[in-house]
């Protein structure tokens, strides 16, 4: 049988067809759930947005008027908010009492007009205070927070007119007078000489090279507590040596530049020795020297 070729009306007939002869009826594939949710966070989102935003413009619109009176609305606040606690915190032997004084705080004083910095200037005016920080703690309470110097060696000079003036000195040669000091601590403290004191404004100036001193009163106190004990006197006469005197011995000299726990070590050896021994009282040790070590007797 011969093949059918199309005629020229088919032919016309399919060249007419358009979208609109596709069938319509096929569904569209359902949405995923991870799809939905996205979409759902999206909406959530834009609705938070916009109740956010409402709830600003309404807080806004009610405390404009107040925000507008600003002063005078501190102003109130600051005298409904008295002083009822001041807690005072140190790390020293300032007592309590002495350290209000100073504060001078008023009876009837508002938490918000007291002037901290005024109050913290006073305190750090005391010789005896490294450092202070005031602070308000709402609703009623102002926090003072002290640290104190700590002194390694006490002075004794005198005034003008005579008096005995008690004077200590820290670690970093600050000088300071103090009627405050723990006497336990005090009585403990060996006196320092050979050195010149020089007043200041303020106090009295710094005293220069007093570093290595320091390392060797606090190796001694750890290492050989009976020893240091026993010092009533350490000097700094000497630029390039340190000198202890007491009871053990009447004069110790160290070098300021060697390892202070060898020379403690060889110290303590010297005197259990003499001792045991009972050579006598010792007038005078050397350790400067390394290979031996020269002692005096009385």
């Amino acid at each position: 049988m011969a093949a059918r070729t199309p005629t020229s009306s088919s032919r016309r007939k399919r060249k007419a067809n358009t979208w609109k002869d596709i069938d319509q009826s096929v569904k569209p594939k359902a949405m995923s759930s991870a799809s939905e949710r996205r979409v759902w966070m999206g909406r959530i989102k834009v609705t938070g947005a916009a109740l956010l935003f409402v709830c600003v413009l309404v807080a806004a619109l009610h405390f404009l008027p107040r925000l507008e009176g600003g002063p005078e609305v501190l102003t109130k606040a600051g005298e409904s908010m008295p002083i009822q606690v001041i807690d005072v915190e140190s790390d020293g032997s300032l007592e309590q009492d002495y350290i209000l004084r100073q504060l001078d705080v008023p009876e009837n004083a508002n938490l918000l007009s007291v002037d901290l910095d005024a109050m913290k200037a006073r305190i750090e005016l005391i010789g005896q205070v490294r450092s202070a920080v005031v602070s308000r703690h709402f609703p009623d309470a102002l926090e003072v927070r002290i640290k104190e110097r700590k002194p390694i060696v006490r002075i004794l000079a005198q005034r003008a007119n005579g008096e005995t003036l008690k004077l200590f000195v820290d670690e970093e040669g600050y000088v300071f007078e103090s009627e405050h000091m723990d006497p336990k601590v005090a009585r403990t403290l060996p006196f320092l000489d050979g050195v010149t004191l020089s007043k200041e404004e303020f106090g009295y100036s710094r005293i220069e090279g007093i570093r290595p001193l320091a390392e060797l009163l606090s190796e001694a106190q750890t290492v050989a507590p009976h020893i240091y004990n026993a010092w009533r006197i350490v000097s700094l006469e000497r630029h390039d040596r340190l000198i202890t005197k007491g009871r053990a011995a009447k004069e110790v000299v160290f070098d300021r530049y060697a390892d202070f726990r060898n020379q403690l070590g060889r110290l303590d050896y010297i005197l259990d020795d003499c001792r045991s021994k009972r050579r006598g009282e010792i007038a005078s040790v050397d350790l400067t020297l390394e290979d031996q070590v020269p002692v005096r007797f009385l």
